[in-house]
């Protein structure tokens, strides 16, 4: 699948419930407080693990507050986190829905698609947006009532963090300094050794429009998987972006723990709707109900939260299958 496929379908899995079809040994330490989440022989693990945004603790950094008249409109993905991050939370009028900020901003997307009025009401002097934001007519009316318009790069892999955090910098008056600072807050201690090396498949669900699909490279997922110690089992099988859920290409990969974003799942029916669909049941995965859930805004926002998820992502996938 080319990268334009690619960036349809980050757009459905950054929030897009709406989108049209397209296409051993057991630890001995215990954690009480964690839903942990072991293979079906340990007691102490129930699958499946569902990892919340509010239990993933944010990056920090030590950077001055931007003294400036700026009103920011942050709708870059994660571009609202990280503008607060730099300095310029005080700045920030508005923010698309896969930023947690600080200070309580409104939300003026909803899948990536600005509502207009609100944006414009906003009277923003700088607004972030990326390859997902739309629709055309929208950024056209925000830079006709006098808004600069700053194209901010997407993110696809860990090392395109810091690429993204200089865009914003810029655009936002931060310093080279603080944003050297942020992005190595973001991208440092992100490589996770794991001795239990799983085999893990990210599935891109969407079941009122009738998308299915297993992600390969340049998914955004599969940086993730591998900075945690597993496996892509799409990367592995040389699948290139998404590529239709069938029962013989899941059945191939054989994966051991399934990846999935949390809306994505309810919108098949849960596990068990998962569980229904072809070809998932007949792998390790789904005969050991071995699924990590993680949150939409969360899973490939790459912002703030990121170190922290890949850090939760590499536990669960060392404590669940050893």
């Amino acid at each position: 699948m080319h990268r334009a496929a690619v960036v349809i379908v980050a757009a459905c899995a950054l929030g897009l419930s709406s989108c049209v079809s397209q296409t051993n040994q057991p630890s001995s330490e215990t954690n009480p407080t964690e839903l942990t989440v072991p293979r079906e022989d340990s007691p102490r693990f129930t699958w499946p693990v569902t990892i919340e945004t509010d239990e993933l603790s944010v990056a920090e950094v030590d950077v001055p507050i931007l003294e400036n008249n700026g009103r920011v409109l942050a709708l870059a993905v994660g571009s609202g986190e990280v503008a607060d991050l730099l300095g310029a939370g005080n700045q920030l009028v508005g923010k698309d829905e896969t930023s947690s900020t600080s200070r309580e901003v409104p939300t003026v997307t909803q899948a990536h698609q600005i509502d207009i009025e609100q944006a414009v009401s906003l009277r923003p002097t700088v607004v972030l947006v990326d390859d997902l934001t739309g629709p055309p007519e929208a950024i056209d009316a925000l830079s006709a009532s006098g808004a600069q318009i700053i194209n901010i790069p997407s993110v696809w892999t860990l090392n395109d963090i810091n690429d993204r955090v200089s865009a914003i910098a810029d655009a936002i008056g931060a310093s080279a300094e603080s944003a050297r600072e942020l992005s190595a807050a973001l991208t440092q201690n992100t490589e996770v050794s794991n001795s239990a090396s799983p085999r893990v498949a990210f599935l891109y669900l969407r079941g009122p429009s009738a998308i299915y699909l297993l992600g390969g490279e340049s998914t955004g997922a599969d940086a993730l998987i591998e900075a945690a110690g597993g496996i892509d089992v799409g990367a592995e099988l040389g699948y290139d972006g998404f590529v239709p859920l069938t029962a013989e290409a899941i059945i191939e990969a054989d994966p051991e723990v399934l990846l999935v974003m949390k809306d994505g799942l309810e919108s098949v029916g849960g596990i068990d709707g998962l569980l229904e669909l072809p070809g998932v049941e007949q792998t390790r995965a789904g005969e050991n109900r071995r699924v990590v859930v993680v949150e939409d805004q969360v899973l490939l926002s790459f912002g703030a939260r990121t170190p922290a998820l890949i850090s939760r992502l590499a536990e669960v996938f060392t404590e669940g299958l050893t």
